[in-house]
């Protein structure tokens, strides 16, 4: 079995106490926050900004590193970085059309009042820790979304 590496970056973009998220017009089409792969010649924060610009239209600096995610199974050894961001505009974002069918910023009640269907648990762990009093953590997540696809999460407020 060829093994294949993966790394992935996803962006908590913070305004005015509200977290950036947007829904997927494909695949599970939840609610999460932005993100994509890394491109081979990119650096894993600049794919972040890049990839938030692309679904959202939102300017973004870096402000740190929030999380790691890595999962390893079935000849796919996958990590996907959390950082957190700030807009530097304030206009609302605007869905690509393509990947990206709405966007908006959300606040922790709001989040929380996502039924599970509809956004991933790992994305309910970064809104906590971001607009919430989490404090640091290593969580063996298990299965959380029951999809066969366990992994582990390091998430720092």
């Amino acid at each position: 079995m060829e093994w294949q590496f993966t790394l992935g970056v996803g962006g908590a973009v913070v305004r005015d106490g509200q977290l950036l998220l947007v829904h997927h017009a494909y695949g599970a089409k939840k609610w999460q926050i932005p993100g994509g792969y890394v491109k081979p010649a990119e650096c894993a924060h600049e794919g972040v900004v890049r990839e938030i610009y692309e679904e959202t239209g939102i300017r973004a600096a870096v402000d740190g590193l929030l999380g790691v995610r890595h999962r390893v199974k079935e000849g796919d050894n996958s990590t996907y970085l959390i950082f957190r961001l700030t807009p530097v505009e304030s206009h609302d974002p605007v869905p690509d059309g393509r990947e990206v069918d709405a966007a908006g910023y959300f606040t922790l009640e709001e989040i929380e009042a996502f039924s599970p269907e509809a956004i991933p648990a790992l994305n309910r762990w970064v809104a906590r820790c971001v607009l919430g009093d989490i404090p640091n953590m290593l969580l063996d997540q298990g299965d959380p979304d029951r999809l066969n696809r366990p992994y582990n999460l390091y998430i720092r407020p």
